[in-house]
């Protein structure tokens, strides 16, 4: 054997190592709703329960069996414990599904099940979890925790009406995010195939703008005429609207440096983490999105396409 050929043998060996999962979809099912179980039960990996259902709903080809069994699973494992919680349970059911839906669904842009995901489990959690009583005494326990002596039913209306206007929603739109990048990472290891789009090829949808503009209006309105149930949900489109400015203006700022050296894209890339981690981050954030609005009506990338 040569040296290039035994050189080889560790990358061949490394790629083949998850190929089973590849062709037996019913073991990759099996292994991903075991994890996804597994990881609701880990207090720091929690956050992340939703990943291996989305690896699974990649691998397997269909969001609708992998939803049915990681469901299944759960309301098992809550019945064998003795941690049975309708509430939670059904909020639980929800969630999967509509992470499940937007991962292998096909009938909207990917923007699009999103977002809709997004608003969703944010509905869920003010509807099922949020009224909870067990939710509520371990949110006041937080909040006299962090601060000691305050007024906590003044803190608690204050946190409350921060996730009311689209604290919340921004919470499960990082959650789902991360979830979602961590499900495409897993399925590439296995498939060694991209499952999406690069963020330079991300543009925000026309008319965007229009929504942004109707926001902003409506919220001053809305706090000048004193329609509370109207403000509230003008915030969260307008939440929405930034999002999707802010996603454009990071794949104009990739497309820039793109064709730059690789020291130049790294030394770029670290200067953007400083900001955004610095107590100038607002200012960062903000730029980002004039940057992502500016193209509205300043074409900085040519070939527009979706994602």
């Amino acid at each position: 054997m040569s040296d290039e050929e035994r050189d080889t043998v560790p990358e061949r060996r490394a790629q083949n190592q998850f190929d089973f999962l590849k062709y037996f979809p019913l073991i990759a099912l099996a292994v991903c709703t075991a994890l996804c179980v597994i990881f609701m039960r880990i207090p720091f990996l929690s956050i992340f329960y939703l990943a291996p259902l989305g690896c699974a709903v990649m691998l397997y080809g269909s969001y609708l069996v992998p939803f049915i069994a990681a469901a299944a699973v759960h309301a098992a494992v809550c019945l064998i414990t003795g941690t049975f919680a309708p509430n939670d349970i059904l909020y639980m059911t929800a969630m999967f599904f509509v992470f499940a839906w937007m991962i292998g669904g096909k009938a909207l842009r990917t923007l699009y099940r999103f977002f809709i995901t997004a608003a969703a489990g944010t509905i869920g959690f003010f509807v099922i979890i949020n009224p909870a009583d067990s939710f509520n005494v371990l949110y006041e326990q937080i909040v006299t925790e962090l601060a000691p002596g305050a007024s906590v039913s003044g803190l608690m209306e204050m946190v409350n009406n921060v996730l009311l206007r689209g604290g919340a929603l921004v919470s499960m739109c990082l959650m789902y995010l991360a979830n979602r990048q961590l499900a495409l990472t897993a399925a590439w290891i296995v498939k060694r195939r991209r499952n999406d789009r690069k963020l330079t090829d991300f543009f925000a949808p026309a008319g965007l703008i229009w929504v942004l503009s109707g926001a902003i209006a409506t919220i001053l309105l809305s706090v000048l005429s004193g329609i509370v149930i109207l403000e509230i949900i003008a915030w969260n489109v307008f939440i929405i609207c930034a999002i999707i400015y802010l996603a454009q203006g990071a794949g104009i700022l990739l497309h820039i440096i793109a064709k730059r050296s690789s020291a130049f894209r790294t030394g770029i890339l670290v200067l953007a983490v400083a900001l955004l981690i610095s107590p100038f981050s607002l200012i960062a954030v903000a730029a980002m999105l004039i940057l992502g609005i500016a193209e509205n009506w300043v074409p900085i990338r040519t070939a527009k396409k979706t994602l």
